[in-house]
């Protein structure tokens, strides 16, 4: 008699397996005893026993037997389900029984190993044994379900973590979108000159990679664009994408910069983090890729309200008088009369993109804590007190100064002093190490040397956090440098910067309680590592959990460090939480490993059968399950008005069951009666 039909359902007749796991739990319960007793009970037609079921031959066993034996039902005493459930599932599968009509109970860990006595053990296994006889009997056969799956990928940041995914995907096959808020791509690299500890150009070593995404034949990317919505699950997502206007033709412009040279308007550029300034046409710095310009239409004066911007431009001896009346009265095309190849395209529009994917990666990056909370550093008040982000800028071929070490009035400082901790490991704002800090602030030491040899440089830290192969030694090599003091501090860092004498006056206790006053013409603040600006947005769209400092939540720590609670949507890099390039890219790889082996052309997917369901006969439409899923599985039908599961996207989780006030909520192989089953056993 089969365990899949009503007949087999009604009788519920069980098969009872032992497993002594060697001596792990005959030593300490009598399994004797346990056969005796199980013999005993209610809808139990037999009771054997066996020294390894686990084994080849022990499930090679259990297979034989269950098929001589044709019981209804099957309850395996044995070790945690979380060890072999999977395992056992499969034999009986293999057997002919349905898998979902077999109980294990979890005597090693649970009994065994937890009570000493063996007397007291071996009554305690009974209860458990109990409890799973009459748990199984109330047990229904479930089928396993597989749907086709797309294998396409969105990645979501083009920094060094979404390229490294993105490559490591296109190579395998895959179609890859890659979506940049920005218009170049490279992330925070692409702002450094160089990078620890080994001193290595930071553009020569990004170019290259930079330059094989733009020219990946399965890569599209997708700049100056934000996702706006995700719909679906593993192997079927459809997302959609809004790319702003750009006004100029990426595949007729060849970047050669004759319209920007010719643009009237002046504002501040946002990549030097307001230090330099730019055109209202632009790229954001030399050598950003791609290299092809934009139209910023808040500066541009063809738009709509920009009178303060012709304003600013007269103001500033950018255009004549005339030239001023007469953009006020015609449309500004200087930067299209410029252009040789016609790639100005002034009806340019927003356009939403949509786009079919398997899986998700997300690289959104980070931003840094802003110091001027804490207005005892000066940032803010002061124009010489700069972020780490910002003195990279400065220190940059590409940035504001060309890479020479200048203050704003232009003069060489002939000293600086580095803060580090500056909001992080403070209970009060970031109570983490952002784990980079100090080794960035030996760097800027390091730069400091090369390009002013004479600078005398400060370094105010609490503690050296350098984990690395290479790192210590680079920590020592700074060390020997003449020019360099350390003053050893306490947490939370407090160095009050004060304007003294036209310079910058930096106080502090050591950690010897000795005192020290230092005057410095530049300081430069270490922040904390933040979550990117977008991400609680991208947290409400993609579903995912974010940790208690508000990065993306792994969903293990030391086991998934890139899975999230939506299976399909993976993270990697500084999204996930501070880390350097080299964990980026680790993390990346890994990502991208995970996306690989969940989503493989021409397999599909199998289903998960243990989810919820809702008797529409008993629904009284209140919408508390609805609000309450945490996977969005639950949505109103709204010509029955019932609530209604997608089985797709449900994940069993039991909250909307929990929370039915009506009982019509039902969580398959968890249903109210097993559980209560299962409890009365125990109990009784």
């Amino acid at each position: 008699m089969s365990g899949g039909d009503k007949q087999g359902i009604m009788k519920a007749g069980v098969g009872v397996y032992f497993c002594s796991c060697g001596t792990n739990i005959s030593e300490n319960i009598d399994i004797d005893e346990l056969v005796r007793f199980t013999s005993t009970l209610d809808t139990v037609e037999y009771v054997k026993s066996h020294n390894l079921l686990c084994s080849e031959e022990g499930k090679n066993y259990l297979a034989e037997d269950i098929i001589k034996q044709k019981p209804d039902r099957v309850v395996i005493a044995a070790c945690t389900p979380k060890e072999h459930e999977k395992t056992f599932r499969n034999v009986l599968q293999k057997a002919g029984l349905n898998p979902y009509l077999f109980q294990m109970v979890n005597l090693r860990e649970q009994v065994a190993w937890a009570t000493s006595d063996k007397s007291s053990a071996t009554e305690k296994a009974k209860s458990y044994i109990r409890a799973a006889v009459a748990r199984v009997a109330l047990q229904e056969p479930l089928e396993e379900r597989e749907i086709d799956c797309n294998t396409d990928v969105l990645v979501i940041g083009a920094g060094p973590a979404g390229m490294e995914a993105a490559l490591l995907l296109a190579k395998a096959g895959r179609k890859v979108y890659l979506v940049e808020k920005n218009s170049f791509i490279g992330g925070r690299v692409a702002r450094y000159e160089e990078v620890f500890p080994k001193m290595e150009c930071a553009s020569c070593m990004m170019e290259p990679k930079m330059d094989e995404v733009l020219h990946h034949e399965n890569i599209e990317l997708l700049t100056c664009s934000e996702v706006q919505e995700v719909l679906g699950f593993l192997g079927n997502f459809v997302v959609r994408v809004r790319k702003k206007a750009g006004y100029v033709d990426k595949n007729k412009c060849i970047g050669c910069g004759a319209c920007y040279d010719q643009c009237p308007v002046t504002v501040k550029n946002e990549f030097d983090y307001n230090l330099s300034d730019r055109k209202a046409i632009h790229v954001p710095y030399t050598g950003a890729l791609p290299n092809v310009p934009v139209i910023d239409c808040m500066s541009c004066l063809r738009f709509e309200g920009r009178s303060d911007v012709y304003k600013q431009a007269l103001d500033q001896g950018l255009i004549t008088k005339r030239e001023y009346e007469t953009f006020k009265a015609e449309d500004c095309r200087l930067c299209k009369e410029a252009c040789l190849f016609d790639a100005i395209n002034y009806e340019d529009k927003d356009e939403v993109i949509e786009r079919e994917v398997g899986g998700i990666v997300v690289a959104t990056g980070f931003e840094l804590f802003d110091p001027s909370v804490l207005p005892q550093f000066g940032y803010g008040v002061y124009p010489e007190v700069y972020t780490s982000l910002e003195f990279e800028r400065i220190l940059s071929q590409t940035g504001p100064t060309c890479g020479k070490l200048l203050m704003k009035d232009g003069r060489e400082p002939e000293s600086v002093a580095i803060i580090h901790c500056v909001g992080s490991r403070d209970k009060d704002f970031k109570d983490y190490c952002s784990g980079v800090c100090c080794l960035y602030a030996l760097k800027f030491a390091r730069l400091v040397e090369k390009h002013a040899p004479s600078v005398k440089v400060y370094d105010f830290y609490a503690d050296w956090c350098v984990p690395g192969k290479d790192n210590q030694a680079f920590l020592d090599s700074i060390k020997k440098w003449k020019n360099i003091k350390f003053i050893h501090t306490t947490l939370p860092m407090n160095v009050p910067v004060k304007k003294r004498n036209g310079k910058l006056s930096l106080a502090c206790t050591d950690v010897s309680n000795g005192k020290h006053v230092v005057s410095a013409d530049m300081v430069v603040l270490c922040p904390a590592m933040v979550p990117a600006k977008d991400t609680a947005r991208l947290s409400e769209l993609l579903l995912i959990a974010r940790g208690k400092e508000g990065f993306f939540a792994e969903g293990h720590t030391k086991l998934a460090p890139v899975s999230t609670n939506m299976e399909g949507i993976f993270i990697a890099g500084c999204s996930q939480g501070p880390k350097d390039i080299q964990g980026s890219v680790a993390q990346a790889a890994a990502a991208a490993g995970e996306v690989l082996s969940a989503l493989v052309p021409g397999r599909k997917l199998k289903l998960d059968v243990l989810t919820a369901e809702i008797d529409e006969n008993a629904c009284a439409e209140c919408r508390i399950c609805i609000g309450l899923c945490p996977y969005n599985a639950i949505v109103l039908d709204k010509e029955k008005n019932v609530a209604v599961v997608n089985t797709v996207l449900c994940k069993g989780c039991g909250t909307c069951v929990a929370a039915c006030p009506s009982g019509s909520a039902r969580s398959r192989h968890f249903t109210t009666e097993q559980i209560f089953a299962e409890i009365e056993g125990v109990l009784k």
